[in-house]
């Protein structure tokens, strides 16, 4: 006979997770709202709670104060329960195309040390390992944390680099596993892997603002990117094919490139096919920070080529808007500067309208600070995902 049920220990797992997603909604929130919002018992909330403020997990804050106009209310005043930030702390690394992150994080993935190390074509996967594992024990040791206080170490690698870190493909999805055996062997702490694209995506998630449940991030490099949050969830999750905008087409016959139809993204706004139109305007190559430099001052034939292609990016990013219902957009890794981010906001505008504004903003989890794409995975697969437990009490 085919039974179904939930074992102890499953729903254990579930019930723990479920308030702790709930809280970090919150930013905190009393026992009675948490059974309210979950369909759980008062009685059940308290005892999970109280497991785990005794497990240093949560912690007791403070009773919200009342308002002068509303009546007093009678009885047991609400306490208010939050999430530990220090019950553990987490590593985070990301390898991005001329760079490498690593810092060491609390579980609301504030960021409390870090390293950064600039990488060329020329890297070797050894170094840039050899760099994690010592900043990472160089952080632990700096910062007195150890081994048994950090849940894990998770790592993000932009696409360009997983050839160099041996990623393998299968079944479409990019896995790992030969660094994350690596990195465990050396740390002696659980390591975690995923495309940093997805992970930018991820880290970039606000929890607690419903207006950014549902948005958009596009990221720059050797390609385009894209990833889309629904729900506050990575829509496709994180092994979805973040690369396919590279091929759309978003000007018919527009310029060439080899493999790519004419027109596409990746000949049009590509960091690579910018410079080389405007070398061929300018007569003279230039590096991004120099053409923007060039833009700033208001170079006539810069302008042109730029605003050119800022048009191109700008009706991409509404297109994808109105596909997948979104106003929130982020860039990142985009190296631009703030006037070229005001003409793209102004373009964007001029396809919305004010009433369907589309909020662009620029990515905090960037340059020094991209480790946080990393951490921010540990801590959702090692905490929230199995609700504060440790790899003991899941066994």
């Amino acid at each position: 006979m085919d039974t179904k049920g939930i074992s102890k220990l499953d729903l254990k797992r579930r019930n723990r997770k479920q308030i702790l997603l709930a809280i970090r909604r919150a930013g905190m929130l009393a026992r009675v709202d948490i059974a309210a919002q979950l369909s759980l018992t008062r009685a059940a909330v308290t005892i999970i709670t109280n497991q785990m403020i005794a497990q240093n997990i949560l912690e007791d804050t403070s009773t919200p104060a009342e308002s002068k106009d509303e009546p007093k209310k009678k009885g047991r005043k609400k306490t208010m329960i939050r999430i530990n930030p220090a019950f553990r702390y987490v590593l985070g690394a990301v390898v991005n195309e001329t760079s490498v992150s690593i810092g060491l994080a609390d579980l609301t993935n504030q960021g409390i040390d870090n390293r950064y190390f600039e990488i060329g074509e020329q890297t070797k996967a050894e170094e840039i390992v050899q760099f994690i594992v010592k900043s990472c024990k160089d952080l632990m040791k700096k910062n007195s944390v150890s081994a048994k206080q950090i849940l894990g170490l998770g790592v993000g690698v932009v696409p360009a680099r997983w050839d160099v870190l041996r990623a393998e493909i299968r079944d479409g999805f990019a896995t790992f596993e030969k660094l994350c055996y690596l990195l465990e062997m050396e740390l002696s702490v659980p390591v975690l892997a995923e495309s940093a694209i997805s992970l930018y995506a991820l880290a970039g998630i606000d929890y607690t603002d419903s207006s950014t449940s549902n948005q958009l991030l596009v990221y720059s490099g050797q390609k385009f990117h894209t990833v889309t949050v629904y729900n506050n969830e990575l829509l496709g999750g994180y092994g979805k094919d973040t690369s396919s905008v590279d091929r759309v087409v978003i000007r018919a016959g527009g310029a060439a490139c080899e493999g790519y139809p004419a027109g596409s993204v990746h000949a049009e706004l590509t960091r690579a096919a910018l410079l080389a139109k405007a070398a061929a305007a300018t007569g003279r190559e230039m590096n991004m920070d120099e053409l923007n430099a060039a833009y700033d001052a208001g170079d006539e034939k810069v302008t042109e080529i730029y605003e050119y292609t800022l048009e191109g990016l700008a009706h991409l990013i509404y297109n994808l808007c109105m596909v997948y219902d979104v106003r929130c957009v982020t860039l990142q890794s985009f190296r631009i500067s703030q006037k070229t981010h005001d003409k793209l906001n102004a373009l964007l505008l001029s396809l919305s309208g004010e009433k369907n504004a589309i909020q662009l903003r620029f990515s905090s989890v960037d340059k020094t600070e991209s480790y946080r794409a990393g951490s921010a995975l540990a801590i959702e697969r090692l905490f929230y995902e199995t609700g504060g437990m440790t790899a003991a009490e899941n066994a």
